[in-house]
């Protein structure tokens, strides 16, 4: 049958995706805290080694609070203009994908907030690839038996022959997956 290859294809690459997504973190601002007044966010931020696919969930009191993504100078200077700010959320329950690699910077742009403490930056980096695969167990001894007692006839194969025979039975086995 000829779709079992590309079957076989498309379940490799759902597996691989499921495998990447399932590495994703979600990581609460703030833990137990929150996104309020009072914690200092500069530790919470560095104790984490945050990757592409991680989200940030922010839980503040809306109205209270706010969560703007600024750039570096909004952030250093807690007074964004409307070219340095990125993004805007104010529901009191956002999340914040992670989606590329680079520095990101949130502020709360309530008055005085920021300068209060409330803002923190994140490095996030690529994911680390998966671990490798082990190797295939070897179907075939790797070394060669002992020869026959004295008076035994018949020849024995090769290690050579092995890999032959071996490889030979791989490509029919494919030919019959392909038909």
């Amino acid at each position: 049958m000829a779709s079992t290859p590309i079957l076989l294809l498309l379940l490799a690459t759902a597996a691989m995706a499921g495998l990447r997504h399932a590495g994703a973190t979600e990581y609460t601002v703030g833990d137990s805290d929150g996104w309020t007044i009072g914690p200092n966010y500069l530790p919470w931020s560095q104790k984490y080694n945050f990757t592409t696919g991680d989200t940030l969930a922010f839980n503040y009191v809306p109205r209270q609070h706010d969560v703007y993504r600024v750039t570096r100078d909004a952030f250093q200077t807690c007074e964004p203009t409307a070219g340095q700010t990125v993004r805007k959320w104010a529901s009191g329950r956002d999340v914040v994908d992670l989606a590329a690699t680079g520095d990101y910077y949130f502020i709360c742009n309530i008055t005085g907030h920021c300068l209060g403490g409330m803002k923190f930056s994140v490095a996030v980096g690529a994911p680390p690839p998966p671990p490798p695969s082990p190797p295939p167990p070897s179907a075939f001894p790797t070394t060669v038996p002992p020869p026959p007692s004295s008076g035994a006839c018949g020849r024995h194969l090769a290690l050579p022959d092995l890999a032959r025979i071996a490889g030979l039975a791989a490509i029919g086995l494919w030919i019959s997956l392909l038909s």
